[in-house]
C-alpha cells in the first residue's frame, strides 16, 4: 500500500460502507477495493452528487421503493421502507420491545448493553449507548433503525439520515406509553397482529393491578423511597418513569416533590419523611437472600425509619424498573407485591 493510500485509510473505509449501501439499493456493482487513492475518489464524488441530487435524498429513495411515512415520538415524518427486513436497536429498551413483538429475525444490531432477552446477546453489537459506531451501522445496511432521543448526538442521528437510512426515534416515559409504543413498533415493522396480541395481554395484568390499587385508601398507602445509588443518594423524582410505577403500584413516592427527575437526596430527608418501604437497585440484577441483606445492612444504623424497623428493605432488579420495555409490566407486579404487605388488612 503505498502511502497516500496508508494516509487516507480510514476515508477510504467510510466510502466503502456508503458505496456498498448504494450499491445495495441501486442494484449496481462496483468493485471497492482499488487501493487507488484517484479511482475511490471518482467513484466517491459520483456517489456523493447522486446522493445530493434529486434522485439520491433519503425521501426519494424510499419513494422509488415501496415504504410508508410514520409519525415518530419527536413528530418526524419517518419514511420507513416494506418489508422491513433489518433492523438496528440503539437502545435496551428498544431492544426488548422489538423481541417481544416478534422481531428476532430482523434485528441485525444492538447495543453493548442490549443482554435482554438471552438472544439479544449473540446479535451483533454497534457500540455503546452514547457512544454507537456510524460505521458499524452502516456496514449492517439496516431498512430501519428504531432509537430514543437521548443519548445521542443530534450529529449521529443526522449523518445517519443523510446516508439514506430510516431512524425512527421512540420515547416512552410511562407505563401506557410504553403499550402504545410497542404497538407502534408492530405498525413500523409490520408485526401489527402480533403486538396488538402481546400489548393486550400486557394491557389486561396492568388494569388488573390498577384495580386492586383503587381499592386502597390513600392514607393507607406506604410511603416508598427508592434508592438508585447510596454514595451519593440518587433517587426517582416528580413525573420520573419509576415514579410512576410507585403511584401506579400503590406506593407513595417520598421524592415526588424534588426538583428534578433523578435528585440527589439526603440522609436527613429521608428520616424526616419516615419511608414504610425501601427499593434499592443492586448493581447485580439479583433479588435473593443475600442482596437483601447486602442493602438492608446500609440503612441498619437508622432505626427511626419505619422501612428499617420492619424489615422492608427490597432490592428489586432495576432493569423491570428503569428500562421503559414490556418488563415494566413485571416491575409494576412485584412493586404492589412488596407494598401490599404493609396494608396487610386490603384484599389481595
Amino acid at each position: 500500500m503505498n502511502r497516500v493510500s496508508k494516509l487516507y485509510q480510514p476515508q477510504f473505509r467510510f466510502v466503502n460502507l456508503v458505496l456498498t449501501r448504494f450499491c445495495r439499493d441501486t442494484a449496481c456493482r462496483v468493485s471497492t477495493n482499488s487501493q487507488n487513492p484517484i479511482a475511490l475518489c471518482i467513484i466517491a464524488v459520483f456517489v456523493i452528487a447522486y446522493l445530493l441530487s434529486g434522485c439520491g435524498g433519503s425521501d426519494k429513495k424510499a419513494a422509488r421503493r415501496d415504504a410508508e411515512v410514520f409519525t415518530d415520538a419527536m413528530q418526524r415524518q419517518v419514511n420507513v421502507p416494506r418489508p422491513v427486513k433489518r433492523i438496528v436497536s440503539m437502545a435496551p429498551n428498544v431492544t426488548e420491545m422489538l423481541f417481544a413483538i416478534g422481531l428476532d429475525e430482523e434485528i441485525v444490531g444492538v447495543t453493548d448493553f442490549c443482554d435482554f432477552p438471552d438472544a439479544a446477546r449473540q446479535k451483533p453489537k454497534i457500540g455503546g449507548y452514547y457512544n454507537p459506531s456510524i460505521e458499524t451501522i452502516l456496514s449492517l445496511a439496516p431498512d430501519v433503525i428504531i432509537a430514543t432521543p437521548d443519548g445521542y448526538s443530534k450529529e449521529r442521528i443526522e449523518k445517519l439520515d443523510q446516508a439514506g437510512i430510516s431512524v425512527f426515534l421512540v420515547n416512552p416515559q410511562k407505563i401506557d406509553e410504553v403499550l402504545e409504543t410497542m404497538l407502534t413498533l408492530g405498525k413500523v415493522t409490520g408485526k401489527d397482529d402480533v403486538a396488538k396480541q402481546v400489548v393486550g395481554n400486557l394491557r389486561a395484568r396492568v388494569e388488573a393491578v390498577r384495580e386492586k390499587v383503587i381499592s386502597i385508601p390513600v392514607e393507607k398507602r406506604p410511603k416508598v423511597f427508592y434508592e438508585i445509588g447510596h454514595d451519593p443518594l440518587i433517587t426517582a423524582g416528580p413525573g420520573n418513569f419509576v415514579d410512576n410505577l410507585i403511584s401506579a403500584a400503590g406506593g407513595i413516592n417520598i421524592a415526588s416533590d424534588a426538583p428534578t427527575d433523578w435528585p440527589r437526596y439526603s440522609i436527613e430527608a429521608v428520616i424526616m419523611k419516615a419511608p414504610d418501604v425501601i427499593i434499592t437497585a443492586p448493581h447485580v440484577a439479583s433479588e435473593g437472600d443475600a442482596a437483601t441483606e447486602a442493602n438492608a445492612s446500609v440503612w441498619q444504623k437508622y432505626k427511626t425509619i419505619p422501612a428499617v424497623q420492619n424489615g422492608r428493605i427490597y432490592p428489586v432488579n432495576p432493569d423491570i424498573l428503569l428500562r421503559s420495555g414490556p418488563r415494566i409490566v413485571d416491575g409494576l407486579e412485584k412493586l404492589y407485591s412488596l407494598f401490599i404487605l404493609v396494608s396487610p388488612s386490603v384484599e389481595h
